[in-house]
């Protein structure tokens, strides 16, 4: 019980520690938010114009909802995170936690649960604002299976992000890294255009990514008609990417600086 109140602890003061670098605040918490106003109010203009995905087709509104929502989610637990972790690397701080006597999964399971309580606001935020301002329909369901992709997208990127800190050496490098990569796979993962718009060759590059899958599982959430509407092969994906991520991070993690 002590290591858990440990983890807790540490969750705690990576949610302080976060929500006080305004570059994250802005990037991380605002930037999604505009998004999803500007390309609900630009592109569907009050219409009720449908949007294919791979599972079928769901409104224009709803489809950008939980695009944007799969952004954000890659924006904090893989942007922020491989940010932060090289920050930290970098100036030493993880090589002196690494000597103290607190576990190592306590540290790492609180940049996850700090990840899981952003990305999990995030999607509530993005979900009232599409339900309240864009009519997105929403059940209890819905809600649930949002939710359950969400997470599972957040466990999938912060082991990913884990993992990629071995080939950032400096902050500059990681901050350039991880925009570049989540803003390149939203174009090809149908975050920002819907897949099936998409030329066929990029289209199977994007499948093959988490982030395909993250917006997939949201837009087929958002498109039932009924329960969860959570898809077993998106789920499978993620989980595949989420084994493979931890096997990355678990070889590759570094506590003391590398440059």
């Amino acid at each position: 019980m002590a290591d858990v109140r440990l983890a807790l602890d540490q969750a705690r003061y990576a949610l302080l520690a976060a929500v006080r670098v305004p570059r994250m605040v802005v990037f991380g918490v605002v930037f999604p938010m505009i998004l999803l106003v500007l390309f609900d109010g630009v592109f569907t203009k009050g219409s009720d114009q449908s949007v294919g995905f791979g599972g079928g087709t769901l409104s224009a509104s709803a489809y950008f909802t939980a695009g944007i929502t799969a952004f954000a989610v890659a924006q904090q637990a893989f942007t922020s995170l491989v940010v932060g972790l090289t920050a930290q690397r970098e100036s030493g701080q993880l090589k002196r936690l690494r000597a103290t006597p607190m576990p190592v999964w306590t540290f790492v399971a609180g940049q996850i649960l700090r990840c899981v309580a952003l990305t999990w606001l995030m999607a509530a935020a993005l979900l009232l604002i599409g339900a309240g301002a864009f009519g997105v329909s929403l059940s209890a369901g819905r809600v649930a299976g949002y939710l359950v992709v969400v997470a599972l997208g957040t466990l999938v990127f912060c082991a990913l992000a884990m993992a990629v800190t071995a080939r950032t050496p400096t902050v500059d490098s990681a901050s350039a890294v991880g925009p570049f990569l989540v803003v390149m796979l939203s174009f090809i993962s149908g975050v920002f255009v819907a897949a099936d718009q998409l030329p066929d060759s990029l289209a199977r590059i994007g499948r093959v990514f988490p982030l395909y899958h993250v917006a997939d599982g949201l837009d087929g959430v958002l498109a039932a008609r009924q329960g969860t509407g959570l898809g077993a092969s998106d789920l499978l994906a993620l989980a595949i990417w989420g084994v493979a991520g931890t096997w990355a991070a678990v070889r590759r993690f570094r506590w003391e600086p590398l440059s």
